[in-house]
């Protein structure tokens, strides 16, 4: 049986950053068996573009499936919490958008107040998130990440709670 990991990423296929941090933490804090485990990437390019993804999910899923009957696909969708503690609009998006995995079975992810923070420790301007992201991938900085910072339950500020996910899946090295 094998497992196929769809993750649904707020970047764009061009740019590619939030995958490039989320599959180094992969690499750095998992083991996993190539040959039965598939990571797939939906591109939302834009955080509130989300629903109309259901249409490539399913195709993933479905694509997943034909391989053999037992395979099992699980989605996660990763989201910034942007300003959701002083800004009433990103505390509401947030809760419609953990309100909408729930209901479909969707793991759900969140990077407070964004991924660059998590991983970079810093806000990083959007024309130079490809090159951040590409530079964090060159220099190993996923070695310096602390592993605390991403085990976390509760929205707090450089945090996430994506390995507390990841390992409903894959088992920690």
């Amino acid at each position: 049986m094998g497992l196929q990991l769809i993750f649904v990423v707020e970047t764009n296929k061009k740019c590619k950053s939030d995958w490039i941090y989320i599959k180094d933490t992969i690499d750095r804090f998992y083991q996993y068996d190539q040959a039965q485990v598939k990571f797939s990437v939906v591109y939302m390019d834009g955080k509130g573009k989300y629903k109309s993804k259901e249409k490539e999910i399913s195709g993933l899923i479905s694509q997943y499936a034909a391989g053999n009957k037992s395979n099992q696909s699980h989605i996660i969708c990763c989201f910034d919490c942007d300003d959701y503690d002083n800004k009433p609009e990103d505390a509401d998006f947030l809760k419609n958008v953990k309100k909408y995995c729930k209901e479909k079975g969707y793991d759900f992810v969140w990077f407070c107040k964004d991924i660059e923070r998590v991983y970079l420790g810093k806000k990083i301007e959007d024309c130079q998130k490809k090159k951040e992201s590409a530079m964090f991938k060159a220099k190993k900085l996923i070695d310096v990440v602390e592993e605390s910072k991403l085990n976390v339950n509760n929205y707090q500020g450089n945090a996430s709670n994506i390995m507390l996910v990841i390992s409903k899946y894959l088992s920690h090295k």
